[in-house]
């Protein structure tokens, strides 16, 4: 059986280590879009080492995830950082994350699959703060060969809106329905397809330049602004991983990559209603 498999993600080399996860991979949605030839990575994730939790850490973010009851928890101690995932089944072993700096993260043997996918999500999202990238809650359209990513808490609208821009606007097709990955190469802000889109199996090894950022609100009216500045770092930072924003070293490159995204495209609010006009009112904010 095969120790190791490498994906191409966001044009990036990243490897994964370990006997039972490579095995997981091969049959989870999304993941094998990306793969690639084995050759010498960027970034390593590697399963299988044993990691104590320290006796004592600062916890820098908890949540629970609402689908599953999963417990996670991102914490630093003595400059390295950990991220731990617990099911609510006793008989689990909790899943451990240790990130020393550098480009490896080490996990854990025993990966229960449930926590798999997140736990490569966010190792991810350590890994590559900074890059100038990051793993971002988003809706993403392309339309006129660039994307568009509608932003918003969950339950807001963002599905709903896209699907509306995909029935009404020609031309228009989605890269990816929950976190596509959002970088600047040489100044020109691009958003990346990811193997991670919720339930939406949207799953695209492509990249397109990103033309704006709308961040959605339900309302009784399709109303849309263009947001200054200081508006537009409120609108899109907090669909930026929430964990790393809390801590000064990640926060830091967050910003500095979200400013040199600030400086090249526009950001809207957009107010409105789940109906094709509400389409059109973004896309013509945009487009035109």
């Amino acid at each position: 059986m095969a120790d190791r498999i490498s994906y191409l993600i966001a044009n990036h080399r990243v490897r994964i280590v370990g006997d039972d996860v490579v095995s997981m991979l091969g049959s989870m949605p999304g993941f094998p879009v990306f793969e690639t030839e084995d050759c010498e990575p960027e970034w390593t994730i590697e399963f299988g080492h044993k990691i104590e939790k320290p006796e004592r850490w600062t916890e820098l973010y908890q949540f629970v995830s609402d689908i599953d009851l999963t417990k996670s928890v991102f914490a630093r101690a003595e400059g390295t950082y950990y991220f731990m995932m617990e099911t609510t089944n006793p008989s689990d072993a909790p899943l451990l994350m240790r990130y020393c700096g550098g480009n490896v993260v080490e996990a854990t043997v025993g990966v229960n699959p449930v926590l798999l996918r997140f736990a490569l999500w966010m190792a991810l999202s350590v890994l590559s703060a900074s890059s100038k990238m990051v793993l971002i809650h988003s809706s993403v359209i392309v339309h006129q060969n660039k994307a568009v990513l509608f932003l918003g808490e969950s339950g807001t609208g963002k599905s709903t809106h896209t699907r509306l821009w995909l029935n009404h606007i020609p031309d228009a097709h989605l890269l990816n329905d929950d976190s596509p990955i959002l970088t600047v190469e040489n100044g020109i802000p691009m958003v990346y397809g990811s193997p991670w889109s919720g339930k939406t199996h949207c799953y695209h090894q492509l990249q397109f330049p990103l033309a704006a950022a709308v961040r959605l609100s339900q309302a009784p009216y399709n109303k849309i602004r263009r947001l200054s500045v200081i508006e537009a770092f409120s609108a899109i930072h907090p669909s930026c991983p929430p964990a790393l924003a809390q801590d000064e070293k990640f926060q830091d490159m967050i910003v500095d990559m979200l400013s040199d995204v600030l400086a090249a495209v526009p950001v809207f609010h957009l107010e409105c209603l789940p109906d094709e006009a509400a389409a059109w009112t973004s896309h013509d904010a945009i487009f035109k």
